[in-house]
């Protein structure tokens, strides 16, 4: 598991700070020079030393992994820093806050009180240093809990960068009819994928799965009013033993009532927090009984919904729907397992979650 987080040395008596570990010749590419060393040296026994802002900056490189380019946070307090964008990475989340207003079953970060909203100028700093053309994610929690702050920075955002993607993954529960000028404009300034849960075709089951009662009329009601913004959605749904006799029902309803979707991804249960909690009652093995799955594909192939498989490895997937599998589970929590060893697709293939072992089994597990 790649860490996301380090230690470092520097003036405990500084405020935080974002810094981007990479050579100030990169300067010109970007919008700031602040967040840029005056010097940078990579040291073989495992650390970057660095004079900012005329104080010496030490950051200590994660085990088994590269630390040159990364943005990080730094808390020089805490001695310590938080790896908000690392350059060899694809998959770079910001989270905003750890707070929810849903109670999913089968969630994997179970909410808590915590927010970062005292990071978000960080947030700004760090999206205007990153790669070009990156895609940068924004999580929870439920970041809409924070509306105009989440609004505030994509609009600096598609100001300095309107180069960068964003993907935001969303409940979809908090607009309203007055966001949608604004929806309409950002929209149309800046790449932003929305993806937004949908665990059922039935309402009462839809929000026995979220925990909140009331959640499906306006999860659809919003839906159609980010449709009418020009906003490209994904919609997200887990696949649980609560549901997946209900997928096929959910791929027509999705084709009849929401065909404006860019994505339907169906997704296999992350095993930690309330999913590992509530494993007896939501874990279904697909790897032996398929069909509830494969009908639901069969479907959306009909209909003309673009499907896609997330976090099912893909040994687990019947052969001929294996071409719906991507490359989906975050590279920081993504592992292979010893059965994978000599197979011939796993360079395609997502993996397993780092979490994933003998008590969370999907039976049909194979090297290809």
């Amino acid at each position: 598991m790649i860490e996301l987080e380090t230690t470092v040395e520097c003036n405990p008596t500084l405020k935080p700070f974002v810094i981007k570990l990479a050579d100030k010749s990169e300067r010109e590419l970007f919008q700031s020079d602040e967040s840029f060393p005056e010097s940078i040296k990579i040291v073989p026994e495992g650390h970057i030393e660095c004079i900012f802002m005329g104080d010496t900056l030490k950051v200590n490189c994660p085990k088994n992994d590269e630390i040159a380019g990364d943005i990080i946070l730094v808390f020089p307090r805490l001695q310590k820093a938080q790896r908000l964008i690392r350059k060899n990475s694809a998959h770079n989340t910001l989270l905003f806050t750890e707070r929810c207003d849903q109670m999913c079953a089968m969630c994997s970060q179970p909410p808590n009180s915590r927010d970062y909203m005292g990071w978000l100028n960080h947030f700004s700093q760090a999206l205007l240093l990153t790669e070009r053309d990156s895609r940068i994610g924004i999580s929870g929690g439920e970041p809409t809990l924070h509306l105009t702050e989440l609004f505030h920075l994509l609009e600096t955002t598609a100001t300095a960068r309107d180069d960068l993607s964003i993907h935001i993954l969303s409940n979809g529960q908090h607009f309203t009819p007055e966001n949608k000028d604004y929806l309409s404009e950002l929209h149309g300034k800046i790449n932003v994928l929305w993806g937004i849960p949908l665990y059922a075709a039935t309402p009462t089951l839809h929000d026995e799965i979220v925990g909140k009662v009331g959640a499906f009329e306006p999860l659809m009601n919003n839906l159609y009013l980010m449709a009418s913004t020009g906003a490209k959605i994904e919609l997200r749904t887990v696949l649980t033993a609560r549901n997946v006799l209900e997928l096929p029902k959910l791929a027509k309803f999705i084709s009849r009532n929401l065909p404006f979707i860019d994505c339907w991804a169906i997704m296999a249960m992350e095993p930690i927090g309330y999913a590992k909690a509530n494993k007896k009652e939501l874990f279904f093995d697909h790897s032996i009984f398929s069909e509830p799955l494969t009908a639901a594909l069969d479907s959306a192939v009909n209909t003309g919904v673009p499907a896609a498989l997330y976090n099912f490895p893909r040994c687990t997937i019947p052969e001929k729907y294996r071409h719906f599998c991507n490359q989906s589970i975050s590279d920081w929590k993504r592992k292979y397992i010893d059965t994978c060893v000599g197979c011939s697709e796993i360079l395609l293939c997502t993996g397993f979650f780092e979490w994933y072992d003998g008590s969370w089994n999907w039976e049909n597990v194979q090297k290809l």
